[in-house]
């Protein structure tokens, strides 16, 4: 007798098995229509020719060629081997819900594609259904017993039910289609008064829901994941106060968005336990530390927050984070190697921009770095006056004796003028008294200073042999170069032929460079003072033997330097110094020799010429 109820009760469920699919499949036509009339773009025709390839790559290739939207959940080891020719985008969709028991929804133009779950047979009995590949379970509970639903959940979902023994007589009822293993024993616990908490990877369990003080069952939804009010508490502009031991990471997120009263959706099981004590942090900050360390992460699209593994396609984030006081250029490589690792990040010029890919965890982490350094760059302007002051002190002596032309009379003009000027007088002391090499802090100094400089140029005490402004960066290099170019004639010759040689000869122009250049990198602190990185180089030309016929002769002078300045502050560089020291004399022998005597019948020149280079720099901060 019993095994003729199995033979019955199996072919009825064969029979109501058939009947449910051939009614899905006319829900499934009727769905495709529907996203013909919103998208004409399922009506392309495509060819396709594959062997043992996972469906969701299948689908995927469909919806990237024919430019549609096609999402696919389930277990992508089913395959498919097919080759058609010219097939419309719905009949192939039909086509592979028919021949793979798969089902489809409709959102907008989006086609989701997943296993086909049939509906609970009616016949007696609880009803348990749970599909291994996408980790959906549907039931339908009339006064089952705890022991009894505890048995039918283990059998066919792997997962153990315990409860206190007091519960055995305990009835439960419900019905659920296609939710997540955690959604459906919290919908279960929530309809029969009861609490249900994950304790292990397969072990759940069930316990009686204890009534607040005063409460009744106004705050079950709070209570029932075995976390109380005191626990998360969330003020009036959304920050959240959260402490809590060895909760469920599940239970945490739905009772912050429920509270917070936020959408959200599970795309997988979110499993584990964890214990956050966190004070008037925003609710992506709690969910940036909840996902730490774990292979979950979190999407959020039109006010829903989405949440599953982060290797999910719909959790993965592109975002173009622009750049508002500085360039694109070499900010890539500026980004740590450990914040870019698993995530794309792309250098976008034309808007000055990066577009980052990835884990949206890993995308804001990058995001909150580029802001931390998108900061107003300084840009220094820089004073610089070189001016090379000379000193020359000639002697002659001798007298020169002789007939010739009649003498020259003698005429001019002679127009008193004074003029004094303080200034000039003590930056004539201060370059003076400036000896080695090294730096002096002239302080601020005033419009009047330059003009000082003018003044003493005009009486040749000064050379200024450049006063340009320059402007840069903060830590960019800013250059100075001036100098001339002499040229020189390169004589080659040679010899051609062996028994009556014919010398030959050619030439080629060449030139060399006497440059002066001075570079100033600047560094401003916090504090508003100016480092500055000085590299000064000066070449000069030294007196050319034309006898010789060689090239120009050069002397070079450098240094360099590192000082610090404030704002606004002048400062004189120098110690570049040259001199240079003539002697002749001349006159007739043995006479030119005898002191006294050799001024009468002699004549020497004594000169001497010191050149002393100094740097007067005065940079300024323009933010």
């Amino acid at each position: 007798m019993k095994y003729i109820f199995v033979t019955i009760l199996f072919l009825f469920t064969a029979f109501y098995n058939v009947v449910a699919q051939d009614s899905y499949l006319g829900e499934v036509r009727a769905k495709l229509e529907k996203i013909v009339e919103a998208d004409v773009a399922y009506l392309n025709q495509v060819d396709l020719a594959v062997g043992s390839m996972p469906i969701g790559d299948l689908l995927r290739n469909i919806a990237k060629t024919s430019n549609v939207s096609i999402s696919y959940k389930g277990d992508n080891t089913l395959t498919v081997n097919c080759n058609f020719n010219k097939v419309k985008i719905d009949d192939l969709l039909y086509f592979l819900c028919q021949e793979y028991n798969l089902d489809l929804e409709i959102v907008g133009n989006i086609v989701s594609v997943f296993p086909y779950a049939p509906p609970l047979p009616d016949i007696p009995g609880p009803k348990v259904s749970y599909q291994s590949s996408t980790g959906f379970l549907s039931y339908e509970l009339h006064d089952c017993t705890l022991p009894e639903l505890a048995k039918l959940l283990a059998d066919s979902t792997g997962v153990n039910i315990v409860f206190p023994s007091s519960l055995n007589a305990k009835k439960v009822s419900g019905y659920a289609l296609r939710l997540s293993l955690n959604e459906a024993m919290q919908a279960l616990a929530l309809g029969n008064s009861l609490i249900a908490s994950k304790t292990g990877e397969k072990l759940w369990s069930l316990d009686t829901l204890p009534l607040g003080k005063g409460e009744g069952q106004g705050r079950a939804w709070a209570v029932r994941r075995g976390i109380g009010d005191e626990q998360i508490e969330i003020d009036s502009t959304g920050m959240i106060r959260i402490q809590v031991e060895r909760a469920s990471i599940y239970d945490i997120l739905c009772t912050i968005c429920e509270k917070q009263k936020i959408n959200y959706y599970f795309i997988s099981p979110v499993d584990g336990t964890t214990s956050l004590y966190l004070k008037d942090v925003g609710l992506h900050t709690l969910l940036k530390v909840l996902f730490t360390g774990t292979s979950y992460s979190y999407y959020e699209e039109e006010g829903i927050l989405m949440f599953g593994i982060s290797k999910e396609e719909v959790l993965l984030s592109s975002k173009v984070i622009p750049l508002e006081n500085r360039t694109v250029e070499k900010v890539i490589d500026i980004i740590p190697e450990e914040f870019k690792q698993s995530v794309k990040v792309t250098s976008f010029s034309d808007l000055n921009s990066l577009i980052v890919s990835g884990d949206q965890r890993k995308v804001a982490r990058i995001e909150n770095f580029i802001k931390s350094i998108d900061k107003t760059i300084p840009l220094i302007t820089i004073d610089v006056i070189i001016a090379e002051v000379t000193k020359s002190r000639n002697n002659e002596q001798g007298i020169s004796v002789g007939y010739g032309d009649p003498p020259a009379s003698s005429k001019g003009t002679l127009t008193p003028h004074f003029q004094m000027n303080l200034n000039a007088d003590g930056i004539n002391k201060i370059i003076k008294s400036f000896n080695g090499l090294g730096s002096m802090n002239l302080g601020k100094v005033g419009p009047n200073f330059y003009a000082s400089l003018k003044f003493l140029e005009e009486n040749g005490d000064i050379e200024l042999k450049s006063t340009p402004k320059l402007s840069t960066l903060n830590g960019h290099q800013a250059e100075l170069k001036s100098g001339q170019r002499q040229h020189y004639k390169e004589v080659y010759e040679s010899l051609m032929g062996s028994q009556n040689p014919i010398q030959t000869s050619s030439y080629q122009w060449k030139y060399i460079d006497a440059d002066l250049v001075l570079t100033i990198t600047p560094y401003v602190s916090s504090n508003g003072e100016i480092t500055l990185t000085i590299d000064l180089s000066q070449t000069e030309f030294t007196t050319i033997d034309e006898k010789m016929e060689a090239p120009p002769g050069t002397a070079t002078r450098s240094f360099k330097s590192k000082i610090r300045v404030k704002n606004e502050e002048t400062i004189l560089l120098g110690g570049i110094e040259r001199n240079d020291r003539i002697k002749t004399s001349s006159g007739l022998p043995f006479l030119a020799r005898i002191p006294v005597l050799k001024w009468i019948f002699g004549n020497s020149i004594n000169k001497k010429e010191e050149h002393k280079l100094n740097i007067f720099i005065k940079p300024t901060v323009i933010m």
